[in-house]
C-alpha cells in the first residue's frame, strides 16, 4: 500500500494535468487507508471544485478544516462558501487564514476573488496584486488579473498575465481560451485560432473555445468551418443562445436560409429583443461582422 506522501504526489501530478476524475479515484482510495488526513481531503477537494462539484468540496474542505485548521484549508472552505454565495462565511475563512499566516498568497488571492465576485474590482486588483507580489508565478491571481483587465478592455495587459499562467500550467485550456480571445481582439486572428485550436485539443468539450475559433473563422470569411464549430458547440450546449445565434449567421452566410431563419425565430421566441441585431450583437458579444449577417438575417423574417 503506498504512504499519504506517495498518494499525494501522485495527486498533485494528476492536479498539474487537470485529470480531475482521475484525483478523486485515488484520494478517495487513500482516504479508505487514512481517512483522517486532511491533505488527502483538501486536494479531492480541490478536484470536485475544479469539476463543479460544490457540495462535494465543501465536505472534503470542511473536514480539513475540522481537522487541522491550516490557513489554505480554511481558504479552500472560504472558496466553497464563495461558489455558495455566503460571502460572509467566505470572509470570514479568508481572514482566519490570514491570521495565521499573514503572508499567504493564496489568501490575498481569495479574498481578491471574494471581491471580485461582489462587484469590487479595484479592491480585487490590489489583492491579486499583492499575491503576486508575494509569488509571481501564483497562477490563480495572474489568471484572476488577466480577466479583469480583459473585462476593462486592457487586451495587451491580459495577455501578458495569461502568459505568465501558461508556464506554470501548460495544459489548462480554459487560460488558452482567454488568451486566444485576448489575441483575437489585438487583431491577432491566426495566433487566437492556434490558441483556440489548442484548448480544444486539450479539452475537446471546451464550448467556449468552439464558439469563439467559429467566431475568427467567420471574421476571415472561412464560413464552412465557422459553421463546423458552431454545430460541435450547439452539440456540446443545446438551446444555447450565443450558439444558435452563430449558427444562425453563419448559415445565413452559406446561403442556408431557411435554416438561419428558423434558428433566429427560436432565438426570438425566447426574447423579441432579438428582432434588433445591434441588441443581439451586444449580448453575445460579437464583433461587427456577425452584427452585419444578423442585420440581413432579420431583414428576411
Amino acid at each position: 500500500m503506498p504512504t499519504v506522501d506517495e498518494f499525494l504526489t501522485q495527486a498533485q501530478q494528476q492536479l498539474d494535468s487537470r485529470d480531475f476524475d482521475a484525483v478523486i479515484e485515488l484520494t478517495t482510495q487513500a482516504l479508505a487507508e487514512y481517512p483522517d488526513n486532511p491533505e488527502l481531503h483538501y486536494t479531492r477537494g480541490r478536484a470536485h471544485l475544479e469539476m463543479e462539484n460544490a457540495t462535494a468540496a465543501f465536505s472534503d474542505m470542511n473536514r480539513a478544516v475540522k481537522l487541522t485548521g491550516a490557513p489554505k484549508y480554511h481558504i479552500g472552505r472560504g472558496t466553497c462558501y464563495m461558489h455558495r454565495g455566503d460571502y460572509d462565511s467566505a470572509m470570514s475563512d479568508i481572514r482566519r487564514a490570514m491570521k495565521l499566516d499573514p503572508n499567504s498568497a493564496d489568501a490575498y488571492a481569495g479574498r481578491g476573488d471574494l471581491f471580485h465576485y461582489r462587484g469590487n474590482f479595484v479592491k480585487a486588483e490590489e489583492d491579486y496584486a499583492k499575491a503576486i507580489e508575494i509569488d509571481p508565478r501564483h497562477a490563480e491571481a495572474l489568471y484572476s488579473l488577466g480577466i479583469l483587465k480583459a473585462d476593462r478592455n486592457d487586451h495587451q495587459g491580459a495577455l501578458e498575465h495569461y502568459n505568465g499562467v501558461l508556464e506554470s500550467r501548460p495544459k489548462d485550456s480554459d487560460v488558452y481560451t482567454s488568451r486566444g480571445a485576448a489575441l483575437f481582439y489585438l487583431d491577432q486572428w491566426d495566433e487566437a485560432t492556434a490558441d483556440f485550436s489548442k484548448a480544444i485539443e486539450l479539452d475537446d468539450e471546451n464550448v467556449r473555445a468552439y464558439n469563439n475559433r467559429a467566431v475568427v473563422a467567420f471574421c476571415k470569411g472561412n464560413y464552412d468551418e465557422s459553421l463546423a464549430d458552431y454545430t460541435r458547440g450547439n452539440e456540446l450546449m443545446p438551446m444555447e443562445r450565443l450558439l444558435m445565434g452563430g449558427l444562425a449567421v453563419t448559415s445565413h452566410a452559406l446561403g442556408n436560409v431557411v435554416d438561419a431563419q428558423n434558428l433566429w425565430r427560436a432565438l426570438v421566441k425566447m426574447d423579441k429583443r432579438y428582432m434588433v441585431a445591434e441588441y443581439a450583437g451586444r449580448e453575445l458579444l460579437w464583433p461587427r461582422p456577425l452584427i452585419e449577417e444578423a442585420k440581413k438575417l432579420i431583414a428576411t423574417l
